[in-house]
């Protein structure tokens, strides 16, 4: 008879608080874009499953910002408010937490020999799983003979459970990552696309969901005496009112930990900032590292690419426009030996130009597929030529933010390493689709960096800065939606 080492009941009870966290903050990213698709191109109508009651006006321009839904508190790791930046932060550092807790757990399973408690050994297991479901489904209950620690339908169900779909989770994670996909195109193909992915990611969180209910069903309703002494105190010969103590503190620290996270990020979103960042950017830049190897064909061009957000309203960007943006110039200074100013015009006759199709991976979820036409920014930085402490490379906008009452706030600035901007597939596009860039998606010049998310693409650009720290610019954390959304710089997932 196999047992239930202590071993075996820490890193099930740990799993219990990480997959809590990650259904949570899975729900909040979710609900940024709530809709699921089967295809890249994410046109309005081809969605699979729609979450939410909005609908999109056909009279006036809507970005994929208005799509957001609000969420249920209870539900939501940060109250059911409007916040990706601190529900993908927690979601990233609770999937490293739940991946090592599982790797461990897995190893321990096979060091120990109890691994045989999962793994079926036996085609049996087939026909035995059948019949304990018929069992259960005419309301009856398999006899304590039957466990061994569990019946044969429980046992085929954890063994899918740890072997085939959490394994499966993760390689759908690594599928929404526009890093990893960048680098490998054929692993988003294999998985039919980046939104495929992410559709097979929230089958995966509902079957997870469905597992937990029925799981905590049969512990509630079948022989939940011996289970909860198997689970706390490691064997059914115990002492049933230490167990009871232990099962319910564990169910009540669960609960309170999740409302102090919800609490606490709430009120310190810089501090979990500040604190979470360093450990979750370890694997962040281990994928940003990848370049992009992108090279889609026309045929993959999206008929409809989803607008990220409206137009500047700033005058000076609106009296460029007037003109067709040609008295519209790039300013480029900082730490550079040969600061510059440069016109469309010179962009077009000073520089190769090159082409691109790639596939644009929002952080809210949407994709859409592109050709983009412009200036290598490499061959830029060659150019101007950085004095050798210039780290990074800081893009301003015209595009002023206003908040929710449309009062002004800052400019849109965002910024990436030298080496990021050296990648090959790092360009100034001022074409998309073999036209001047439209308006709605950053004319007259915009970032293309193809191995990160679209977020860190600055539109409507005006200035690039040279600078070899970023903590003297905004508030620090290298970019608007980072300062004010607390989102996080690398974006490489």
């Amino acid at each position: 008879m196999l047992g239930f080492p202590l071993w075996l009941r820490i890193g099930h009870y740990l799993n219990i608080i990480f997959m809590t966290l990650l259904m949570r903050s899975g729900m909040q990213i979710l609900a940024d874009h709530p809709m699921l698709y089967w295809n890249d191109d994410c046109a309005p109508g081809s969605e699979w499953i729609k979450f939410g009651k909005k609908v999109m006006p056909k009279d006036k321009l809507w970005t994929s910002l208005d799509q957001a839904e609000a969420i249920n508190p209870v539900l939501g790791i940060t109250g059911g408010r409007h916040n990706l930046g601190a529900a993908r932060r927690w979601h990233f550092f609770t999937a490293i937490l739940w991946v090592t807790n599982g790797f461990i757990y897995v190893t321990l399973l096979f060091a120990t020999g109890e691994w045989l408690r999962y793994v079926p050994v036996s085609w049996s297991i087939f026909p035995d799983a059948w019949h304990t479901f018929l069992t259960y489904a005419s309301f009856h209950v398999p006899p304590l003979a039957a466990y061994n620690p569990f019946d044969p339908l429980q046992q085929l169900t954890y063994f899918i459970i740890i072997f085939i779909l959490s394994p499966l989770q993760i390689i759908t994670g690594l599928g929404m990552s526009p890093s990893f996909i960048g680098r490998f195109p054929w692993y988003s193909k294999m998985l039919g696309g980046k939104q495929a992915a992410r559709s097979l990611h929230f089958l995966g969180f509902v079957s997870f969901v469905v597992f937990v209910i029925i799981h905590v069903t049969l512990v509630a309703f079948v022989h939940s005496r011996t289970l909860i002494m198997n689970i706390t105190v490691g064997g059914p010969t115990g002492n049933w009112n230490l167990a009871i103590t232990i099962f319910w503190l564990a169910i009540l620290f669960m609960i309170l930990l999740n409302v102090a996270i919800t609490w606490y990020t709430l009120r310190h979103q810089r501090r979990v900032q500040d604190i979470l960042d360093p450990f979750v950017n370890v694997f962040m830049r281990i994928l940003g590292r990848l370049p992009s190897r992108q090279a889609y064909t026309e045929k993959d061009i999206s008929p409809y690419f989803i607008v990220n957000g409206p137009p500047p309203r700033d005058a000076d960007w609106q009296t460029l426009k007037e003109n067709d943006f040609k008295d519209w110039k790039l300013e480029i200074g900082g730490l550079v030996k040969r600061p510059c100013s440069l016109s469309l015009e010179d962009l077009k006759r000073e520089f190769t130009k090159v082409e691109q199709i790639t596939k644009h991976n929002c952080i809210q979820g949407w994709s859409g597929v592109a050709k983009w036409g412009g200036v290598s920014v490499s061959d830029l930085i060659k150019r101007v030529e950085p004095f050798s402490k210039a780290r990074y490379m800081v893009f301003y906008a015209y595009d002023t933010k206003y908040d929710t009452e449309g009062v002004e706030g800052r400019k849109y600035y965002g910024s990436f390493t030298l080496k990021e901007m050296m990648m090959p597939q790092s360009i100034l596009a001022y074409e998309m689709n073999g036209k001047p860039l439209p308006l709605e998606h950053g004319a007259p010049l915009r970032v293309r960096a193809e191995s990160r998310l679209g977020f860190k693409m600055v539109k409507y650009l005006k200035s690039i800065e040279f600078v070899d720290d970023l903590r003297t610019i905004g508030d620090g954390h290298g970019g608007y939606r980072q300062d004010v959304q607390f989102y996080d710089n690398i974006a490489s997932i």
